[in-house]
């Protein structure tokens, strides 16, 4: 709500609505705050600025202990440059000392070792229970999940990273009179209409910032802020495609994966800390450093890479539920996937190497949301949607030979 009520600061503030979107124009253009449209359902300009802005966000909090953003943010690097700061700091201390000095701290350590044991427990114990607390389940997945921030301190995040993300884009944010922009809100629009059932989908308003780049790419920031690359629309056939790509950003967004990882990078910074003191303080500091690196290594190859790919197969997963909804042909999912490891084969696009990345290979994702079609066909059923086209896009798609994928990416320009 920052920016609602800082675009109502502003003077000669324009506003238009369409239906259930409603849009906040600085007349001057700012290019921080001109590109900002909340879609909302029926809520007029009027009810907006006579709404209390905490009931309108729905903001709350509790009696756990949530960790502030700010702090968190600067808590990683600490965490991180900390444990190796006092490791090593540790060993230069240990050897300045005499071998008689250093017999009476291992006597002290081992007279004194059941209140070090015990302190040790003490602070595993109330790592547990704060870890516990704040376990969450996901009211759309059912999913268990650890957050460190309130509702409240996750829109001040979001603010953070929305703003930091508009000054690094400003001088390529597209006009609301563009086609793309138009194009764009109209299916966000028609996938919070058809998916209104969700309580969480009106939690608040969603924000589309449209950046004119080359690159094929979108994303979603924790308050539900979309941007999304004009290069993007090169290697998107329709609207179909478009609807599933959106719902997959904004199922990331539903499902607070930014916050969740976000989170569970902080639980991990902490729980490696003491190995990472007793490492620099143990070793010599090449041997040290190697090791380090190694550690690093594989806590994001066993972990990180493989949570964070678990979240990119999870808003695949709810994105094709939101896009079924939406009355969208979902067989198109398969076709763009099968189309990005088109291009991958071509080596036009790279294809992640599935245990070194973030996102799972093309083909995969290809393959599941093959899997996961009937059941989403189903929901369509269900929904009232209108039956699919005989034509199955995924047949023409499979049907073409490597020199049609060719001809047909030269006449898109993407080859």
């Amino acid at each position: 709500m920052f920016w609602i009520k800082r675009a109502m600061q502003l003077r000669n503030i324009h506003y238009f609505k369409v239906t259930s979107t409603l849009c906040i124009i600085p007349k001057y253009q700012s290019t921080t705050y001109s590109k900002i449209c909340i879609l909302r359902t029926k809520v007029s300009f009027r009810e907006l600025k006579s709404r209390n802005y905490e009931q309108v966000c729905n903001f709350h909090t509790t009696s756990k202990l949530y960790v502030p953003p700010l702090f968190a943010v600067v808590l990683r690097p600490i965490l991180r440059i900390g444990a190796f700061l006092i490791g090593r700091s540790f060993k230069k201390w240990w050897r300045k000392k005499s071998e008689e000095e250093k017999e009476k701290y291992r006597s002290l350590v081992r007279q004194n070792r059941d209140i070090f044991l015990g302190s040790l427990g003490m602070m595993f114990l109330m790592f547990v229970i704060y870890y516990v607390t704040h376990l969450e389940t996901d009211p759309i997945t059912k999913r268990k999940r650890f957050i460190i921030f309130n509702k409240k301190e996750q829109a001040e995040l979001g603010r953070l990273i929305f703003e930091m993300h508009l000054e690094q884009h400003k001088e390529l944010l597209v006009s609301r009179d563009h086609p793309a922009y138009k194009r764009l809100v109209r299916i966000i629009k028609n996938i919070l209409i058809k998916n209104k059932d969700l309580i969480s989908i009106n939690e608040k308003e969603w924000t589309l910032t449209i950046v004119d780049s080359p690159l094929k790419n979108a994303y979603v920031i924790p308050e539900r802020n979309i941007f999304f690359f004009l290069g993007a629309l090169n290697i998107v056939d329709n609207d179909d495609q478009l609807t599933f790509i959106l719902a997959h950003e904004m199922a990331h967004a539903l499902l607070l994966h930014a916050v969740e990882q976000f989170s569970n990078a902080l639980l991990l910074d902490v729980l490696l800390i003491i190995p990472i003191m007793l490492l620099w303080a143990c070793f010599p500091d090449l041997i040290a450093l190697f090791f380090h690196l190694v550690v690093q290594h594989i806590v994001n190859v066993l972990h990180s890479l493989p949570y964070s790919r678990s979240l990119e197969n999870e808003a695949d997963d709810v994105g094709l539920k939101l896009a079924a909804k939406a009355c969208a042909d979902i067989r198109e999912a398969v076709v763009f996937w099968g189309v990005m490891r088109t291009l991958s084969e071509m080596q036009s696009e790279v294809n992640p190497v599935p245990w070194l990345s973030t996102h799972p290979a093309h083909g995969d994702r290809e393959q599941s949301l093959n899997k996961k079609l009937p059941v989403a066909i189903e929901l369509m059923r269900s929904s009232g949607c209108p039956e699919l086209s005989s034509v199955d896009p995924r047949k023409r798609f499979y049907e073409r030979t490597v020199r049609d994928h060719e001809l047909y990416f030269k006449q898109k320009g993407i080859i």
